[in-house]
């Protein structure tokens, strides 16, 4: 009996998704987790992988076993597995023999190094299909992230991709390098880093409000324009835990909402005091 096809790497477990594990993660990811002997994090599925990606890819299960999509399983103990992402293909060659991939790995694990390992391991594997000329990737351009991704492992941008708004990077079979990237322990630690210096960034630009209310404040003699600066300030340093912790696919993605807020109620109160530049600074009393 054939073995069932899995690929193993340092602290990775990939195995190809079939029909049965699709129609369980539609309807019962219970059922999924016994079929991968792996837990399925409450967070499951990744961002931009849902029903309707499932939907279509079970139109398509006629094609040879792992030339769809797989589901990326943590391993690192060798006792405690758990479903992290999926990562795969698009099909079959074309008759260019080119070969798209793609992947999507949940944001509790990312940073990690762990999308590179897994895509790593999947072109190797596919490249031992002689017919697999050459593998290509779309991405956005705000996904910094994955596009650095992609270079490390030896893509190259190569222009416009199919699909509207993306780039593309193409890496040619002759291009791919048999030993994985390092993974620094910078790309491990990226996550906290930003954050950090993010938030120590909204923090110092609350205390340059309050600062910078004071001293109109004292300006004007109008204590309400210091209290409404400290007001912001303080919106802007709470804020600033929730803003940092918004990060996704291996890039900042902030909105900044609630200070973009802040700061539209900032400059209200602030043109109300001065009345849109009418009000003059108070003079000094002269003694008569």
């Amino acid at each position: 009996m054939k073995e069932p096809l899995v690929l193993q790497t340092p602290r990775l477990e990939l195995i190809p998704a079939n029909s049965d594990m699709l129609n369980c993660e539609i309807q019962d990811t219970k059922q999924l987790g016994q079929l991968l002997g792996a837990e399925i994090p409450t967070s499951w599925p990744p961002e931009g992988y849902g029903c309707e990606t499932l939907k279509r890819l079970l139109t398509k299960y006629d094609v040879k076993t792992g030339y769809l999509n797989w589901y990326i399983i943590l391993n690192q103990s060798g006792i405690h597995r758990q479903l992290i992402g999926q990562a795969g293909f698009k099909g079959e060659p074309t008759a260019e023999g080119r070969m798209e991939i793609d992947y999507s790995i949940l944001e509790h694990y990312q940073h990690h190094g762990y999308a590179m390992e897994a895509v790593h391991s999947l072109i190797g594997w596919i490249l031992g299909d002689q017919s697999v000329r050459e593998i290509i990737a779309q991405t956005y351009p705000e996904s910094i992230a994955t596009q650095k991704l992609l270079v490390k492992i030896g893509f190259s941008a190569s222009g416009k991709g199919a699909e509207p708004g993306t780039l593309l990077f193409t890496l040619p079979r002759e291009d791919y390098k048999t030993e994985l990237p390092p993974i620094s322990e910078g790309d491990k630690t990226m996550k906290e880093d930003l954050k950090a210096n993010s938030r120590k960034a909204a923090e110092s630009f609350g205390e340059m409000l309050a600062a910078f209310g004071s001293a109109v404040s004292e300006i004007f003699n109008d204590p309400s324009l210091k209290e409404k600066a400290k007001e912001f300030g303080r919106s802007v340093s709470n804020s600033a835990g929730a803003v940092t912790d918004r990060f996704k696919d291996e890039e900042v993605k902030v909105k900044f909402k609630e200070v973009g807020d802040a700061a539209q109620s900032f400059g209200k109160n602030v043109s109300n005091i001065f009345k849109d530049d009418k009000k003059e600074p108070k003079k000094p009393d002269t003694e008569t």
